[in-house]
């Protein structure tokens, strides 16, 4: 019995020591910044002057009643539409290459780099593909007598845009994943639908899709978590968020406000602190939804 109970405390102190750096991190680049970040919000911190005193909610009104802020509000809810267009493209892209597509390899390969690209350079290309006087995409249009829109200072076109160009970047990754998934897939429960005389089309409703929900549901939420956090894209695609703010997401927002002219860390960090909320009702929603659609297999 000793030998089991030394045994045992070796094996909990094994544990622990593999857990211990871990809880370091969770403690010293999550909760003591968020802890820290939601106390700023409660105070007047600027970062051009010394002294902080405690505001209570002034921030968060002031929040409240700035029509900047809710517009970026509307345009972090806007980038989530790239979600559903990616993850059905990279769905299909990964049945083809699943059944051996000639070149699939090779179409694998320039699907991916996108991802793996650096966001800047992919900004400038896009910029220069959507430029409103010398772009490809309106040269191209021109030729069939179209007029294409001004892509990049449109308030409405210009966030199209960078929904467009996220949803191309995240093809590559996202396909890598669902093929992953459709590996998989034993090929039997295929083979016993065909004998029973099922179509493609119900293979694939019957079969494919309810076997990769779990997938889906992992990439839907770091899909969101990662499209409500949009910032790189506005702050290369736009001027100051774009135009009438068109384009500016939280983030941005959070980012002006601290780094800005102002330097108002106070109310940033008030911003970011109901963000993080946002972010996390999004995220629970999303876990408690997934119970009535994800298939846990059985």
């Amino acid at each position: 019995m000793r030998k089991k109970g030394r045994a045992g405390r070796i094996e909990a102190a094994w544990g622990l020591a593999f857990i211990v750096p871990s809880m370091i991190q969770v403690l010293f680049f999550f909760l003591i910044p968020a802890a820290f970040c939601i106390y700023a919000g409660f105070t007047n911190w600027n970062v051009l002057q010394r002294s902080q005193s405690f505001v209570g909610m002034a921030n968060f009104a002031e929040l409240f009643g700035d029509p900047k802020f809710w517009k970026a509000a509307g345009n972090t809810i806007y980038m989530l539409i790239p979600i559903p267009i990616y993850l059905f493209l990279a769905l299909l892209f990964a049945i083809a290459c699943n059944r051996g597509t000639p070149g699939n390899r090779v179409f694998r390969v320039l699907y991916y780099l996108p991802y793996i690209s650096s966001i800047v350079a992919l900004v400038v290309m896009w910029k220069y593909l959507f430029n409103y006087q010398y772009g490809l995409i309106n040269s191209v249009l021109s030729l069939f007598d179209i007029q294409g829109p001004n892509w990049l200072t449109d308030p409405d076109w210009v966030k199209r845009t960078i929904v467009i160009m996220i949803a191309w970047k995240l093809i590559g990754i996202t396909s890598i994943y669902y093929l992953a998934a459709l590996k998989n897939i034993p090929g039997t429960l295929y083979e016993a639908a065909k004998i029973d005389g099922a179509s493609p089309l119900q293979l694939f409703v019957r079969i494919t899709l309810p076997l990769t929900t779990p997938i889906t549901f992992f990439l839907l939420t770091v899909g969101a978590v990662g499209s409500l956090q949009t910032f790189v894209e506005v702050q290369l695609f736009t001027t100051d968020g774009g135009r009438n703010y068109s384009a500016a997401t939280l983030v941005y927002y959070i980012w002006q406000k601290a780094f800005g002219v102002s330097g108002e860390m106070g109310l940033a960090s008030a911003a970011a602190a109901i963000f993080g909320l946002f972010i996390m009702i999004v995220t629970v929603l999303q876990f408690k939804f997934s119970k009535k659609w994800v298939y846990e297999g059985g």
